[in-house]
């Protein structure tokens, strides 16, 4: 479905766009693909003053996210009414509350996450989101290659379902080609999806098939496996294990508890319970040496009395992760958690959030003195957000150096463990 579309609008070549993105790597991703599919058609992206089109990709996952978007499209709104540019919402939003944009402009432009919708907006032939569509990488030491969109989960608090919809995993073949052409010079690799773990159970294959193929491929290059439902990673764990332990491959993965509480967890639709979490991430850490387990967690979901969220302190103070995510749960529309009684009061979610945000740097600090004087081996892949420049260890630990090593890989000796990255010197 396309909103506020105008019928007939064609773009002809050399016009000018201004495309930026936010949200999760999947959503990186389609911004990337979206600068490449319109360069590729001979438009030009350009600086937003020059542009004759601007497009957000927005995100709405969350409700504090879903303001910041409302506000970015208010300032473009006035850029572009300026500059007599079209502006067209694109994304998660675009679908999940098009009428909160629509109170900003009724003349703005709203299409869902399609670039097959895009596409026939702007006049060109329909293309659909695929791994053969080409990316202009922000960063040139990072390919991000989806590898399924949509999920089969049904969790309560979540909107994404309604836009993304059900599972549809790509092909291994296309991957495996997508992935051949992206490794051509050294990067690391983020294989993305609402949930990895599900990948291909559509398709009658599975994660570790398309690792294992993918691992075969010769090069330069490390592969972080995105963020994945436990109950899904159970079903795959056996297969997965054996394939982590692959030098190429990070020690790292984003599994989220969301809740320390079976009575939550269970409102929530999560299909597993805190016991059964901490017992796959006891046997993940186990088996898999050096692992960096991230998570999520939510606070003040509808319901969570004090006892329940002392459960998700004790499940975090037991798991000891190098990541964790807090969010204060927010209602997204038209999901079954935004009909539930109970909710907090924001107060209640502040003071929950802080407290868990102390004790996470405290273990994230704990975590990382044990760093202290080792020396490990970084890929650098970006630069510091306040000088120098930022390598990954292979569990996926940043490690802040010096010297601009910008796409290779470096031996350093840890000097200093912070909470959330290391400081280390690199050793000649």
């Amino acid at each position: 479905m396309i909103y506020n579309l105008p019928a007939g609008k064609f773009f002809g070549e050399n016009m000018k766009f201004h495309v930026e993105g936010y949200g999760c790597s999947l959503n990186k991703s389609d911004t990337e693909k979206i600068r490449a599919f319109l360069s590729k058609h001979n438009c030009v992206i350009s600086p937003i003053d020059k542009a004759e089109t601007i497009i957000i990709n927005t995100c709405a996952v969350k409700e504090p996210t879903e303001f910041k978007m409302l506000n970015r499209i208010r300032e473009l709104k006035k850029i572009s009414d300026s500059n007599n540019a079209e502006l067209i919402v694109f994304g998660c939003l675009a679908k999940m509350n098009a009428a909160k944009v629509e109170e900003i402009s009724k003349g703005i432009i709203l299409i869902p996450p399609s670039l097959e919708e895009l596409s026939k907006h702007l006049g060109i032939e329909k293309t659909k989101f695929s791994p053969a569509i080409e990316s202009a990488r922000e960063n040139e030491f990072v390919a991000i290659i989806p590898i399924s969109r949509g999920c089969r989960n049904n969790c309560s608090y979540c909107g994404v379902k309604q836009v993304r919809g059900e599972l549809k995993s790509y092909g291994i073949k296309e991957i495996k080609e997508n992935f051949t052409k992206e490794i051509a010079k050294p990067c690391e690799v983020w294989l993305t999806a609402q949930d990895t773990a599900d990948y291909g159970f559509d398709l009658g294959t599975s994660l570790p098939e398309l690792l294992g193929q993918l691992l075969k491929i010769g090069g330069n290059y490390r592969i972080r496996i995105g963020m994945m439902n436990p109950k899904n990673l159970m079903r795959i764990k056996d297969d997965l294990i054996p394939l982590m332990q692959n030098e190429k491959v990070y020690k790292f993965l984003h599994i989220p508890v969301q809740s320390g509480s079976n009575k939550i967890l269970k409102a929530m639709k999560r299909n597993y319970t805190a016991a059964e979490f901490l017992s796959l991430a006891k046997e993940l850490k186990e088996k898999i040496p050096g692992l960096n387990i991230s998570t999520d967690v939510i606070v003040g979901f509808p319901g969570e009395s004090a006892d329940d969220f002392q459960k998700s302190v004790e499940l975090l103070k037991e798991l000891m992760p190098g990541v964790v995510n807090i969010s204060r749960y927010g209602d997204r529309p038209n999901t079954a958690a935004e009909k539930m009684d109970g909710k907090i009061h924001g107060r209640g979610k502040k003071a929950r959030s802080r407290e868990l945000s102390s004790l996470c740097r405290g273990i994230f600090l704990e975590n990382n003195k044990q760093m202290e004087e080792k020396t490990l081996e970084i890929f650098v892949s970006e630069k510091g957000g306040s000088g120098g420049f930022v390598g990954r260890t292979l569990s996926y630990k940043p490690v802040v150096i010096s010297d601009d090593l910008m796409g290779k890989m470096a031996k350093v000796r840890i000097s200093r463990a912070h909470d959330f990255y290391l400081k280390g010197a690199v050793e000649l």
